[in-house]
């Protein structure tokens, strides 16, 4: 992923982003918003695997892989997020 998308991602309100996961849940699957004190994570699903959107107060926002998912399909995630 480029930095400039990295940066996108950055950018994000995760309210919208709960809100979008909501209302166009597509092949996306969102299960539960989890806050922590150093971050807040949206715990999904794309193709039956888990991944999380990780909003971190030290490394900003990003897509964590959990399960079985690949390299494209994170980069894809990533895309659908910041094209919202």
């Amino acid at each position: 992923m480029s930095d400039s998308a990295l940066a996108r991602l950055d950018a994000l309100d995760i309210d919208a982003v709960v809100r979008r996961l909501q209302q166009h849940p597509r092949d996306i699957v969102f299960e539960q918003r989890v806050s922590m004190p150093e971050a807040d994570v949206l715990c999904c699903r794309y193709k039956g695997e888990r991944f999380n959107v990780k909003f971190d107060l030290d490394y900003g926002v990003f897509v964590d892989r959990v399960g079985k998912l690949s390299r494209k399909d994170i980069d894809e995630i990533a895309r659908w997020l910041i094209t919202m």
